[in-house]
């Protein structure tokens, strides 16, 4: 006779009216979802139309469409590329062990399947990471639509038109993109794991050489987009909000500008570390460049540039300065008539006594009419 808690426990079933409440419900929210969006839609449609500027409104939702699906197909594409390759160069048999027996059910199950389960992945990873880029239509069309001013910055000797069409663009994609590989990397991990090239269970050789340069290969191409990131941010700094004064100020031109420099090289040579992993397939460069990485954008890029703003910058902000005042006499009034200059009368009166009063009535302007009038 079995110990009751060897006795098989009975699965416990939804039953089917619980089961239509939860898909009446889902459908429900998904309904008023739509119709709500529906709804703004048509509402701004309406809108758009009624002030004659229905182009405005299909240049928007064509710029939204036309961003969501090119970022979606590219990262969709990435990704299906990485997991393809991470499943080709994964091991023939897989260890033995925990992980081995869970991961062999997971691959009977999924059988001839896996195909369609590395479409799927891919496809809902592009869906939620492409179609948020679709929100940056403003960048998109001031890309597309923008010119030049004429004027050049005084910092970089930049067009105007750069900092405004240009650079808003340019740092979306900039940022997407490392935002996508970093999901990449997280998903090509995952693969691995699943495919049998990592294992933490196991004494010995825990990565597959494999895995190694695989994964270099991505922290490389990582390296190099953040190389276009600081380049970008250099301009970025025209925006500064540090001091007193928006723009590029001391700390910005003296402090920031020469760490964005050096992250640049940290950053192209994290790059070539990278790559020659690929061949020694180590994790001690890795390592080292993510490490001298790290340690470089925190003393250059924050430290350094927060003790110049804090102790030479912020003093002389403060410093008194001496208050010079300007002080100016009005000029005095000359008769109606008279060529004689102010100066000319000065001069004269220091060198020679003034003349002796009379009777004659002397003639003053008026303050209202600008006419002279006689003084009794």
């Amino acid at each position: 006779m079995r110990v009751p808690t060897d006795m098989p426990q009975r699965r416990r079933r939804v039953s089917r009216g619980r089961l239509a409440i939860i898909i009446l419900v889902g459908v429900g929210a998904l309904l008023f979802l739509s119709v709500r969006g529906l709804a703004e839609f048509w509402t701004d449609y309406l809108w758009f139309d009624s002030l004659g500027v229905r182009s405005v409104f299909t240049g928007i939702i064509g710029a939204r469409i036309a961003l969501g699906a090119i970022f979606t197909l590219a990262f969709f594409v990435l990704a299906f590329v990485n997991l393809l390759v991470a499943d080709r160069i994964g091991p023939a048999e897989r260890p033995s062990g925990p992980e081995g027996d869970v991961l062999d059910r997971y691959h009977a199950t999924i059988g001839r399947r896996s195909l369609l389960v590395k479409i799927v992945v891919s496809l809902v990873l592009a869906l939620l990471t492409g179609l948020g880029m679709s929100s940056d239509w403003r960048q998109w069309l001031l890309f597309t639509n923008g010119g030049s001013f004429g004027i050049d910055d005084a910092t970089f000797q930049t067009d105007v038109g750069f900092y405004v069409f240009k650079l808003p663009f340019y740092t979306s994609v900039v940022n997407w993109l490392f935002a996508a590989g970093v999901i990449i990397l997280m998903m090509t991990i995952v693969a691995h794991y699943v495919n049998g090239g990592i294992r933490l269970q196991v004494p010995g050789q825990r990565v597959t050489p494999q895995v190694k340069a695989h994964v270099s290969v991505i922290l490389g191409l990582l390296a190099l987009v953040k190389m276009a990131d600081y380049w970008l941010q250099r301009y970025a700094l025209t925006y500064s909000t540090r001091g007193t004064v928006d723009g590029a100020t001391y700390t910005d031109v003296k402090a920031q500008l020469p760490a964005i420099y050096l992250l640049m090289i940290i950053a192209a040579l994290s790059f070539v570390l990278f790559i020659v992993n690929i061949w020694r397939r180590g994790w001690t460069l890795p390592v080292v460049a993510v490490g001298l990485w790290a340690l470089v954008s925190l003393v250059a890029g924050v430290i350094y540039p927060a003790f110049i703003q804090r102790f030479v910058v912020e003093p002389e902000e403060s410093a008194p300065r001496p208050r010079t005042s300007i002080t100016t006499s009005p000029p005095r009034a000359r008769p109606w008539g008279s060529t004689r200059s102010t100066r000319s009368r000065s001069s004269t009166a220091r060198t020679r006594p003034s003349p002796p009063r009379t009777s004659t009535p002397i003639r003053a302007r008026s303050a209202t009419s600008g006419c002279s009038i006689p003084r009794s």
